[in-house]
């Protein structure tokens, strides 16, 4: 078969079986094994269990687990809940609409202790809607607003998405960690400029501002964040300085949450096996997808379809640019169809070497593709951040959810065009990385 249909059948089969109801990573898997069996017969299938072995026991991929449980153990002893306590009054005072920015700022510092966008969106969403329907927040910007927030939890380090791309890539995870700051800053301060807009033209969306409380009252509130903050520095600060690869950081951080949790009295047995029990889940979840993704990387390496897809796209003569458009506008079109993790994992076999031929940097590729995977957690039908704030808020009709998130889509759309335009955003703190 020529290259055209082999990469034809390949994503027709792949969503044949996603979309007939077949989970993710069994469908990867099952064709990964069936293209491996009848592209090369039956003697590469036993090697199938060393390959498994040699995929899943790397030190890079064991930090996948790590973060996660990282990310539940802040959510399950509350400590999420302090950081969201402190937050949001100081804001409250200092913006229209402080709720709706606290939700931005405290997705941008939870990010910075977990790399799952559901969990932040989770953990936000469970202590932001309730106080802001009490407020009298308008439904569709207040979900909406806690949704943006939880995108930021792929993006800003440390990011699960960036240790899946850098395993398969053979890139570097912590100068992805690194390199995600920048855009994920910047990102966050597009979202609050947008809403700070919106309120201007629309101010019934947001209730006129409560009481102040006093200056003093309110920096003491500040002081249930500095824990948080201190974890960050310690687990992205050990990354940037070399003094810890990124598996060592989550240990680290790990072992500092269980501290602070012990230290405010917050940690017990039910949290601890709630935590396990979820980063168990999450984690297995994760790792099953980057196999199948993994084996069916290996069939088209074998099979010389990457390098002859680069070679086709390099031989058409087409600007680099119009090149990657079409790859952006896959992303985004995948994004709406299918998780994003899988959207993208499924895709790097094959975008990774073309992008590559192509003379992008992969860091600065691995921080896009990472923003594609933002973009498909907030667009309908299948944006997995518009199902958990339907979890949370049964009551709020989907429209009005997914209203609420595509106001969002526009400024994460501008910063990713920025990103594409100006490399720079990404690539200059991991050139300044010391290790």
């Amino acid at each position: 078969m020529d290259l055209s249909t082999i990469i034809i059948l390949y994503l027709v089969a792949l969503f044949v079986l996603i979309f007939g109801g077949v989970p993710v990573a069994f469908a990867l898997g099952l064709l990964s094994i069936g293209s491996l069996y009848f592209g090369f017969g039956a003697k590469l299938l036993p090697a199938l269990g060393n390959i498994t072995w040699d995929g899943l026991a790397t030190f890079v991929i064991a930090s996948i687990p790590l973060f996660i449980f990282m990310g539940y153990l802040l959510f399950e002893t509350g400590l999420s809940t302090r950081i969201y306590d402190g937050i949001y009054p100081l804001l409250d005072r200092l913006l229209p609409g402080g709720l709706l920015h606290s939700n931005i700022v405290v997705g941008a510092i939870f990010a910075a202790c977990s790399g799952s966008s559901m969990a932040n969106t989770a953990s936000i969403g469970s202590v932001a809607l309730p106080e802001m329907e009490k407020r009298g927040y308008e439904r569709s910007i207040a979900a909406g607003s806690v949704s943006a927030g939880g995108t930021l939890g792929i993006l800003i380090p440390p990011s699960i998405t960036m240790i899946v791309y850098g395993a398969m890539t053979d890139q570097s995870v912590g100068r992805l960690f690194i390199g995600g700051i920048i855009p994920g800053l910047v990102l966050a301060g597009f979202y609050m400029s947008s809403i700070a807009l919106r309120l201007q033209f629309q101010p019934h969306l947001a209730p006129a501002r409560r009481k102040k409380e006093s200056w003093g009252k309110l920096l003491k509130g500040l002081t249930s964040v500095w824990p948080v903050l201190a974890l960050i520095v310690a687990v992205l600060g050990s990354i940037y300085l070399g003094v810890a690869t990124p598996t060592e950081a989550a240990a680290i951080g790990c072992a500092i949450v269980l501290i602070l949790a012990a230290a405010y009295r917050s940690v017990s047995w039910s949290a601890l096996k709630r935590s396990l029990a979820g980063s168990v889940k999450t984690g297995s979840m994760v790792l099953c997808i980057y196999l199948g993704a993994k084996l069916m990387g290996i069939y088209l390496s074998n099979a010389n379809i990457p390098s002859q897809l680069a070679d086709m796209v390099t031989s058409l003569g087409l600007p680099k640019m119009a090149v990657f458009m079409f790859v952006f506008l896959l992303y985004l079109i995948l994004g709406m169809l299918m998780d994003s993790l899988a959207a993208i994992v499924m895709t790097l076999p094959i975008t990774f070497p073309v992008v590559m031929s192509l003379g992008f940097d992969p860091i600065w590729y691995g921080v896009i593709v990472t923003m594609f995977g933002e973009a498909g957690l907030i667009t309908p039908p299948v944006g997995m951040n518009l199902f958990i704030l339907q979890g949370l808020r049964p009551q709020y009709p989907y429209w009005q959810i997914v209203k609420g998130c595509m106001f969002f889509f526009w400024p994460l759309l501008l910063v990713i065009f920025l990103v594409m335009f100006f490399p720079s955003l990404v690539t200059f703190l991991p050139r300044m990385m010391l290790g």
